[in-house]
This record gives structure tokens, C-alpha cells and sequence, in this order.
């Protein structure tokens, strides 16, 4: 096979023409030839680095037995182009190739046992960009790409500021200051929470004793417009043990910015809960849990044994929203399902264990369920058509504006080549696009003429 794909290059390395038959066999090789090389896993990692050997082994052959020839470069970069978006483990989807690359530089840039040093990483993220520069639907991938990075400062589980600005940066002189002008507007926020964080603390503390201060507590306020999270979709009763330092926080906040309205993401907070309970352990253990685990768990102050319809009714969770959080609770064992086979029946009763051991003093129990990721993956792809249909709409609109009459196809066309750059609009989806604004009456058929559409001012 070796020989043979020699020969080839060979025979060709004279044509220099870029639109030749030649070079179009020569991009052709790569479509089929790079199928062979690809990962039989959906693995991120795996699958970026079987990107990288196929694009670094044939640049190499360009570069050396074509001396980097233009036209051979183009090629290359055409069948790249290809291969990158649709491939084996993509199928039929473009937007599978920027998902993964989006979740390869999560774990690059989230913390881990297993992450490289400064500059091995400045390396690797360099090269995430030679596949970047490929991925025909950019849009998708700066989706996954801020929620990932908004779980990562919410969580606190960045490896490093330098190495997230890097990123930025590179995504920024791809793509522009808008592509990632909601990036680093996350960064500002999280700059600015921390200042308030500080000064609410010397407020509580020059107003409050210390033994009503209890709780110790620390709040993330993100600019709704900057930051992809949603509001929680259950509502959850406050347990009384912090309300007192939420109406406070509430009034304080109110106080310095009055125009201003809090939504309180609970499905993206946590406590940590110690334990007094236990004769096993001296010094109890320490419990990381999510704000509904929580909300869950201080039930237990009160009493030891609650049936499910009594956890509803106290916590106000949805059963979409307690009977996960809960069941990681049994498969921990710090709760005990006393009757029932699955956690949620109706009538099912869970004790508080009060038996509990582990050889960790702490314990995080606040963890995400794969049907969770699942649903927040399909929730993310809606998300990107809507938007889709937005930028379409509004490219419409501005091209008409500017234009005032236009063709049909050239319409069409105009839109593709000014959203190419961040996604490849899809002609029927354009099409879509222009009846919907033809209703909205923002552009008009011109009178005798079906293929002509004219701005309406």
C-alpha cells in the first residue's frame, strides 16, 4: 500500500495547477485513504489524536515531497476539511467532530492527576487549533466549549487561569472578538464575585456576632447575558438553616445594585455537611453534596425517617430533581431505603443510616448521573438551532437592508458566505429562514417577479 501511495505522488508532484484533475485525484487519495486511520472509539482524546496523526503524517509527505507546493497544500487542506466533519465516528453529523474537540480541551483544561505541564499543554493546545481550523460548524463547538468552561469556574475545577486565557486567546485570533467575548466576560465575573464576596463577609462581620454566623458562605453573581446556564426547572424549598444568610445576601446585593434581579441557580450549588451523628467515626465526615442533596439531607435534624411523599413536600423538589439526588444517596448508603425496591415508588420510607462508614474522611457525593449528561447534551444541540435560526434571520435582514432588492440564489449564497465562517448554513434551513421573515414582513416578494425579494423599510 506504502509503494503504491508513493508512486502516486510522484506521478502528480509536476501538476501545479490547483484546479487540475490531478490535484482533485490527489484530494480524493486523502477521502478515502483517511477512513483507515480513524479511531474506533468515541473517546475525545483518542479521537483528536487520530486526527492529528492522519493531518501531521500527510502535511509531513506535502511539505517534504512537495516542498510545500500551494496547490498541494490546498488539496490537503480540502480533504482535511472533509475527513475532520465527516468521518466514521461522526456519520452523518458535522457537529459531532466539534463536540469531542470541545470535550478533549475540557479535560486538558480541568484538574487532574493526569495534566501535562505548562508548556507540553501550550503543545497540545496548539495543535487543538491545526484541527479547529478544519471544523466547518465553529458554532457548535464554542457552545460546548462555554458550558464546559462555565462548569469549570463554577466548580472551581480550572487547572489554570494562564492555560484558559491561552485558549481564549487562540479562539479569539481564529475567530474574532465576538466568537469569545462572552469567554472572557465569564473571567470578569468571576473577578468581580470574588470582590463581593470579600465585602459582603466585612459587612456580616461588622454587623452580625460571630455566633450568628454560622454558616460559611460564598456566592458566584453571573451576568445572565455572558454565561449559558438556565434557570432551575423544580422549585426547591430553602432549608431553614440558610435562610437567614440568603435574606441577608438578598438585602445586602439589593442594597448596592437596586435595578437588579437574583435567580438563584440551585441545581448548580453545593454544601459541604458535617456529620455529628456517627459513633464510628470521631470526628464525623464531611459530606459534598448538591444544594438539593442538602436540602435533602437537613431533613434529617428533625428525624430520622422520612417516606418520599414526605421529602417532596419538604424539600419542594420535583420528582425529576429528588429522586436522583436521593438515589446517589442510598448507593452511598448514607440513607437507607427501608422498603421498596427503586427510589422515587410511591410509599418507599429512607432512614438515615446511622451505621455509615467510609474509609474517606471526605466524601463527594455530588455527582453528575450520565441520563443528566445525556439530556444536557441534547438540550445543547436544540440550543445551537435556535440560535442558528436567529443568525440566519438577522443575516437576512442585514444583507436585504444593505442590498434593498436581491435574487433568490444570490440571497442564498450571500448568507452562506457570511455565516460559513461559523457554521455552513444548510440551503432549506436559509429558505425556512426567508418565509419566516416574508411573515414577519421584513423583506417582500417584488410584484411579477417570484425569485426577487425586496427590504421592506
Amino acid at each position: 500500500m506504502r509503494v503504491s501511495i508513493i508512486s502516486f505522488f510522484r506521478t502528480e508532484h509536476t501538476t501545479r495547477d490547483a484546479k487540475s484533475p490531478s490535484l482533485i485525484r490527489f484530494s480524493c487519495l486523502f477521502d478515502h485513504l483517511f477512513p483507515v486511520w480513524l479511531l474506533r472509539s468515541k473517546e475525545p482524546g483518542k479521537y483528536v489524536d487520530a486526527l492529528l496523526e492522519v493531518h501531521r503524517k500527510y502535511n509531513d509527505l506535502v511539505q517534504t515531497a512537495f516542498k510545500g507546493e500551494a496547490g498541494f497544500v490546498a488539496s490537503l487542506d480540502k480533504a482535511c476539511r472533509e475527513f475532520v466533519n465527516r468521518n466514521k465516528v461522526c456519520k452523518s453529523s458535522t457537529s459531532k467532530s466539534p463536540e469531542l474537540l470541545a470535550r478533549f480541551c475540557d479535560s486538558l483544561l480541568k484538574k487532574s492527576a493526569k495534566n501535562p505541564e505548562e508548556g507540553e499543554l501550550e503543545d497540545v493546545l496548539n495543535s487543538i487549533m491545526t484541527v479547529f481550523k478544519y471544523v466547518e460548524d465553529k458554532d457548535v463547538f464554542q457552545k460546548f466549549y462555554s458550558k464546559m468552561l462555565a462548569k469549570r469556574l463554577v466548580n472551581g475545577t480550572s487547572a489554570s487561569d494562564d492555560a484558559e486565557a491561552s485558549m481564549i486567546s487562540k479562539l479569539k485570533e481564529a475567530c474574532g472578538f465576538e466568537y469569545t467575548s462572552k469567554l472572557q466576560r465569564m473571567f470578569t465575573d468571576m473577578a468581580l464575585s470574588k470582590e463581593l464576596n470579600d465585602q459582603f463577609k466585612d459587612r456580616m462581620q461588622q454587623t452580625h456576632d460571630s455566633s450568628d454566623l454560622s454558616v460559611d458562605f460564598t456566592i458566584l453573581v453571573l451576568g445572565a447575558g455572558s454565561w449559558p446556564l438556565t434557570a432551575p426547572t423544580t422549585p426547591f424549598n430553602i432549608p431553614d438553616d440558610i435562610v437567614k444568610t440568603y435574606d441577608r445576601f438578598q438585602k445586602f446585593y439589593q442594597a448596592k445594585h437596586s435595578g437588579r434581579k437574583l435567580n438563584w441557580l440551585f441545581q448548580l450549588s453545593k454544601a459541604e455537611l458535617k456529620t455529628n451523628y456517627l459513633k464510628a467515626a470521631k470526628t464525623g465526615y464531611t459530606l459534598q453534596v448538591s444544594a438539593y442533596q442538602m436540602g435533602i439531607l437537613l431533613q434529617y435534624n428533625n428525624t430520622t425517617s422520612y417516606t418520599i411523599e414526605e421529602l417532596q413536600e419538604s424539600t419542594g423538589l420535583t420528582p425529576d430533581a429528588l429522586n436522583p439526588a436521593l438515589g446517589i444517596l442510598v448507593k452511598a448508603k448514607v440513607v437507607v431505603l427501608d422498603n421498596g425496591d427503586n427510589v422515587g415508588d410511591a410509599g418507599t420510607k429512607y432512614d438515615l443510616n446511622m451505621d455509615f462508614k467510609s474509609k474517606k474522611v471526605k466524601i463527594n457525593l455530588n455527582i453528575s448521573v450520565k441520563s443528566e449528561q445525556k439530556v444536557e447534551s441534547e438540550e445543547t444541540h436544540k440550543t445551537i438551532e435556535e440560535d442558528r435560526k436567529l443568525l440566519m434571520q438577522a443575516a437576512i435582514v442585514r444583507i436585504m437592508k444593505t442590498r434593498k432588492v436581491m435574487k433568490h440564489v444570490i440571497l442564498i449564497n450571500e448568507v452562506i458566505a457570511q455565516l460559513q465562517t461559523r457554521f455552513k448554513p444548510r440551503v432549506p434551513d436559509i429558505k425556512k429562514c426567508i418565509d419566516i421573515l416574508l411573515e414577519k414582513e421584513y423583506i417582500e416578494r417584488v410584484e411579477g417577479q417570484k425569485d426577487m425579494f425586496s427590504y421592506m423599510a
